[in-house]
């Protein structure tokens, strides 16, 4: 069993975000794993309210003093996190490739992902492509589009299908002339 690097408590299992972390539950700070991390930032599983809650419940301020790794035991590297109106240092560990989030941090870095540009981008991708999915029509189309776009030279079956009407408009025009 891990214990918490600043209260040295058990650490418990727990998700955050739809994902296994372990909690600190009298300190309240989370242990994740580094490729966790990019996995919760992605989602916004919490509503801002609940985030803005958390943090407002949970933090207390960075820990000040050098943490060491509940798993290896060796000094963890503080590293700033720069949101927009707060710095923050969360605790490395690059050897074991986890984060130490103190209490309410791990919330403060979510919405201050979700405030940039970058995860706004994000979610209005996924909202396209939901409607995308429930629409298979304007799928199969997008993906029509999206492979002329990648393939310039592919063949156009609609621009195929316009210039084969437009050939035989031709002839019969140049047969009607050609008649008179």
């Amino acid at each position: 069993m891990r214990n918490c690097p600043v209260c040295s408590s058990p650490l418990t299992p727990t998700q955050y975000e739809g994902f296994a972390v372990l909690r600190c539950e009298r300190c309240r700070g989370h242990l994740v794993a580094v490729s966790r991390l990019e996995c919760i930032k992605s989602i916004a599983g919490k509503s801002r309210d609940e985030l803005r809650a958390e943090a407002s419940a949970e933090f207390h301020g960075n820990s000040a003093e050098r943490l060491k790794c509940p798993r290896c035991h060796m000094p963890m590297r503080k590293q700033a996190i720069r949101l927009p109106v707060l710095a923050l240092e969360m605790d490395v560990c690059l050897p074991c490739s986890l984060v130490w989030f103190d209490g309410g941090e791990l919330a403060l870095a979510q919405l201050g992902h979700e405030a940039g540009a970058g995860f706004a981008d994000a979610q209005e991708m996924k909202r396209r492509m939901a409607e995308l999915d429930a629409s298979p029509a304007r799928k199969a189309a997008f993906e029509a589009n999206l492979a002329k776009a990648l393939d310039p030279d592919a063949p156009d079956p609609e621009e195929d299908l316009l210039k084969e009407i437009a050939g035989e408009a031709l002839k019969a025009v140049l047969k009607v002339h050609l008649h008179r």
